[in-house]
């Protein structure tokens, strides 16, 4: 089986969807015999081949200087791709043009394509901006953005999530062909001994009366995780 995931979520530099796709990789290359394409944008258009994996990087212009993320808006090198590689299955992994494209050469090559809910962009990104509106202005845009969630999945085979929470959410949008996964955790990077919240504890001088919280991604706004960073043993 071949397997291709298309994403614009994807910095050289860090990222929770490039984790995601090269995790996939490594295991189908050491735990299979299938094989894996991956399109997303890059500095140049490039093609990086190892044992049964492809990764096409297609020249894409910044849109984040600090994180280097970029916009791919060359849809026609995407559907060239797919057109020469002909996977069994395409997996869209962002809620954007690369998500319709997926959708509209899957259809045209009879490939079924699935979509990941990586991102929950209405709340990380369009409630943030609507809250400057006004009540009514700002419902009005948060009921786009669901109906923009709901018209994108629903045309999708299959809409993976992270979390049956998350699942839960697009289901009372409308989406109804939610699939929960459980992503799991790699225990070869992070596998904490059973000493070693006492020891971080005794480290930051906070005491038992205290709840210790562990915080693993990006220092990104979105990820509202302010109310969680400890200093000392208080809370910031």
């Amino acid at each position: 089986m071949k397997l291709c995931d298309l994403t614009q979520f994807y910095s050289p530099l860090s990222g929770g969807v490039k984790r995601y796709v090269h995790e996939k990789i490594s295991y189908i290359q050491n735990a299979t015999e299938d094989e894996h394409v991956l399109i997303v944008p890059g500095a140049k258009t490039e093609c990086l081949a190892s044992e049964r994996s492809r990764i096409y990087f297609i020249h894409s212009p910044l849109v984040a200087r600090s994180s280097r993320y970029r916009a791919l808006i060359n849809l026609r090198a995407v559907e060239q791709i797919l057109e020469r590689e002909r996977p069994d299955l395409i997996e869209s992994g962002d809620p954007y043009q690369m998500a319709w494209k997926a959708i509209a050469s899957g259809d045209a090559l009879r490939i079924p394509v699935v979509g990941f809910y990586h991102s929950h962009f209405p709340e990380a990104y369009i409630r943030s901006a609507a809250k400057f509106l006004g009540d009514t202005a700002g419902e009005a845009v948060m009921d786009f953005a669901r109906r923009y969630v709901r018209n994108l999945y629903t045309q999708f085979a299959a809409t993976l999530v992270p979390s049956e929470r998350l699942g839960a959410v697009l289901r009372s949008w409308g989406v109804d062909n939610v699939r929960p996964v459980n992503l799991g955790v790699n225990t070869t990077t992070f596998s904490p001994a059973p000493d070693d919240a006492a020891t971080t504890r005794a480290t930051l001088q906070i005491p038992e009366s205290r709840r210790l919280l562990l915080y693993v991604g990006r220092l990104a706004k979105e990820k509202k995780r302010s109310g969680l960073i400890w200093r000392r043993g208080t809370q910031t």
